[in-house]
């Protein structure tokens, strides 16, 4: 599971977020974001090749 979390965990540390109520927030916002991506480009690239 701590692969999931990577992307949150890299983009907290180069921000230079240190306070974990900060971090806890900024984490669960960046996974969504950066997730969703990868799902939707992911379901693009399924539809286009058979679809």
């Amino acid at each position: 599971m701590n692969w999931f979390l990577w992307p949150g965990n890299w983009l907290c540390d180069r921000l230079g977020l240190r306070d974990p109520d900060d971090r806890q927030a900024f984490r669960l916002f960046a996974n969504m974001i950066i997730w969703s991506l990868v799902i939707v480009l992911a379901a693009v690239v399924f539809g286009m090749t058979f679809g």
